[in-house]
């Protein structure tokens, strides 16, 4: 089996946990493979590892916290491929395995004992004033459209499947997945889905109005986003990684994406049991 090892250097300095995941990959008798055209950690770093493209890989070991698993998922060559995750990080929503847990979690990945936990995405793509495409992209925790760091409420307008919600003023919108929920939305008031269900959750960022409400679409709606009659330049951030600034009169438009994430899960689904655990943790270092 070949596992690819994507790290983060901040998360673990020197590469010491990346080296000895490589290093029980192999005594199991994988292969660990790092690409170094998607990040700096080269063979060099890890000796007992080969250099290919992590798309040639079985599965993917993200270390880090989960911004590490984002860009992992966003990284060439990693689409299509499971994912799991080491926790080096606080909270850690998207990462199962522990540091101290390393040896068995290794052991039941060679052997394929774990099953697959498909994941929600959306396709994110802007428009100008004139319907003219301006970038596109996915995302599996959320599209987030602010007011760019200017201090003047945005009006975004909400449209659900060709009918206009609302129009709502304030810092902007997320529109996320269910695997989002636990992120920026949640801190917003969003409510808490389960990660397996598919919808898509739109939450409104401190809105300037005397309710404040999530809403709940169905994962074959189209959710469009219009800026209205914002002086400055606003700003959509797909997963935290891909920032467009966009104009007065631009739109958002965000479907469910045909491509899923494929998570590997090693144990039970104990979402509901670690909750708590793991919002208490956020800001806490190890």
């Amino acid at each position: 089996m070949r596992i690819g090892i994507y790290s983060n250097p901040i998360k673990d300095p020197s590469y010491t946990v990346s080296r000895r995941v490589a290093s029980l990959i192999r005594s199991m008798g994988g292969q660990a493979v790092v690409d170094p055209a998607v990040q700096e950690m080269t063979p060099a770093n890890l000796p007992e590892a080969c250099s290919a493209s992590y798309s040639t890989c079985d599965l993917l070991m993200c270390l880090g916290g989960d911004g590490t698993f984002l860009s992992a998922v966003h990284a060439d060559g990693c689409a299509l491929i499971p994912f799991i995750g080491v926790n080096l990080g606080s909270v850690g929503f998207l990462l199962e395995i522990l540091p101290e847990s390393l040896e068995p979690a290794i052991r039941q990945l060679i052997s394929s004992k774990y099953h697959l936990e498909k994941r929600m995405m959306l396709d994110v793509a802007c428009f100008d004033a004139n319907q003219q495409l301006l970038e596109e992209g996915f995302a599996l925790n959320d599209a987030v459209i602010s007011r760019g760091g200017k201090s003047r409420i945005v009006t975004l307008e909400l449209t659900v499947n060709q009918e206009i919600v609302d129009k709502i003023p304030g810092d902007g919108l997320i529109v996320s997945t269910p695997t989002g929920s636990t992120a920026y939305s949640l801190s917003s008031g969003g409510p808490i889905i389960h990660p397996e269900l598919s919808l898509m959750l739109i939450t409104p960022i401190c809105p300037h109005t005397l309710h404040n409400r999530s809403y709940i679409a169905a994962d074959t709606s189209q959710v469009v986003v219009r800026i209205c009659d914002y002086p400055y330049q606003a700003l959509l951030a797909i997963d935290g990684r891909q920032e467009i600034y966009l104009s007065d009169g631009s739109s958002v438009v965000i479907r469910q994406s045909a491509q899923s994430l494929t998570l590997i899960r090693l144990g039970n689904d104990n979402f509901y049991a670690t909750l708590p655990e793991k919002i208490q943790a956020r800001g806490k270092t190890k």
